[in-house]
């Protein structure tokens, strides 16, 4: 999700033109948008019911600035100087100007799966890798520092900077290019601290109370997955190596975040986006195709005042949907389903009527589903992984784990050369973990339901 500091910033003009009655306050510094985080109105409000919804966040510790403050966060955190900020650094290492070639020049030779590359590719690796070795180098004395984090600023909502997972996405997209590098070059081993790098970034941005940071850890992890894959079936690659990348995933799954953890901090940036409404920037939060549209079906003046006239029981039903979201992520994604189809009956039912909460429908609870699916496939894809390295070295070969993305048992096919396990995304065509035997042992058993020998190449 993009920054919104920008559009805070200069959409007053956009929303004159399109007709405002008046104009929204002027936003000049991030302490103007950080007031909010004190949750200036609701905690004024005469909703007896929003008042005791708070009051329950409150006691768990989960407004934006308790979790500013429980997760050790500086709040000044992103007017630090540039020496202490990590996100400033990023951006020397990365800066803005630079992220958009950067990322179409690493777009054009990452594999869309696996982790293989044709000889003319390889060269246009090794050219990049050279081109950007000094920004790759400071990446990596950047991210391996043992206190690097990236933590959320609550206290500005939706105008935290988020920007910083550009940065992070070439910065280990390079890590990963510098590992094929080196595996062309015939040593696996030496790839791994690569892999260890990229797996570390991504386990840090999981671990954040956002949203945003879950995400972009997942897509992250996927990545260096990719690598793993390419450092597991490298002919050189030795047992010792496969008992390394066992160990690697096995602390990925002993750190894994409680999903409940991105979307409690999501809900305090509802809480924060909700202020910025009762303040009196709606406008602000909308893009321009969203501001036209709603122009031309009930007009702005009339939007603006519907929202301000039932923000109350708006933000009462978001933070019951939200409880119900968070209580759910109690059982896996797969038993979630029935919640996530409440919330759209609910929703529907609520569309076309006095009590429509517009606010939680048309920019809080949009992508519900799809981020829980994204943490799920995330899980999904380090266990697969996981069975795959584990039964190759020997290890739990009639263990059996459930898909925390379907449900169903994940498919293992062991054979004399491989172990397969696949059935991670079946629906969206997922690749199976393969994983190469080098114990030399022929008699493991078969392990859930064996996949043909016909459908692998």
């Amino acid at each position: 999700m993009p920054s919104r500091w920008k559009l805070l910033l200069f959409t007053l003009p956009l929303c004159c033109s399109l007709a405002c009655n008046k104009s929204e306050p002027p936003i000049k510094t991030p302490a103007d948008v950080a007031q909010y985080a004190t949750l200036p109105g609701v905690t004024t409000t005469h909703n007896s019911e929003l008042q005791a919804e708070l009051a329950r966040l409150i006691a768990e510790q989960a407004t934006p600035l308790q979790l500013m403050m429980t997760g050790g966060e500086n709040p000044q955190f992103d007017s630090m100087p540039d020496a202490s900020n990590p996100v400033s650094r990023l951006d020397i290492i990365f800066p803005p100007n630079f992220r958009e070639s950067g990322r179409e020049h690493l777009d054009k030779v990452w594999p869309a799966e696996g982790f293989s590359f044709t000889p003319a590719t390889l060269h246009v690796v090794a050219a990049l890798t050279k081109r950007y070795q000094s920004k790759r180098e400071q990446y990596e004395k950047l991210v391996v520092e043992p206190d690097f984090r990236l933590p959320v600023n609550h206290m500005l909502g939706l105008s935290a900077d988020t920007t910083y997972v550009d940065a992070i996405e070439i910065g280990n997209r390079l890590e990963g290019l510098y590992a094929a590098g080196v595996l062309a070059a015939g040593n696996p081993q030496g790839a791994i601290e690569s892999l260890r790098l990229m797996l570390r970034v991504s386990e840090l941005l999981a671990a954040e109370q956002s949203i945003v940071s879950r995400g972009a850890g997942a897509v992250r992890r996927g990545e260096a997955l990719q690598v793993l894959e390419g450092i597991a079936k490298h002919p050189a690659t030795t047992p010792t190596i496969h008992r390394q990348l066992k160990v690697l995933l096995d602390q990925q799954l002993e750190h894994w975040p409680d999903d409940a953890t991105a979307w409690i901090g999501d809900r305090a940036q509802g809480m924060h986006t909700y202020e910025l409404i009762r303040g009196g920037y709606l406008l602000s939060l909308l893009s321009y195709d969203e501001l036209r549209e709603f122009r031309d079906e009930i007009g702005i003046e009339k939007l603006a005042e519907a929202v301000a006239s039932n923000i109350d029981q708006d933000e009462l039903f978001y933070l019951r949907t939200m409880r119900d979201v968070v209580d759910a992520c109690q059982k896996p994604h797969f038993a979630r389903a029935d919640v996530f189809r409440q919330i759209e009956a609910n929703l529907s039912l609520l569309r076309g009527s006095d009590n429509y909460p517009f606010v939680a429908d048309q920019l809080l609870l949009s992508q519900l589903d799809q981020g829980s699916r994204l943490m799920a496939l995330d899980r999904a894809r380090c266990e697969a992984w996981a069975i795959a390295l584990r039964i190759a070295c020997g290890d739990d070969q009639a263990k059996k784990i459930t898909n925390p993305l379907t449900g169903d048992e994940f498919f293992v096919d062991i054979t004399d050369t491989q172990v397969v396990v696949d059935a991670v995304d079946p629906d969206n065509g997922q690749p199976a973990a393969i994983v190469p035997r080098l114990l030399g042992s022929t008699d493991s058993p078969r392990i859930g339901s064996p996949i043909r020998p016909s459908t692998r190449q």
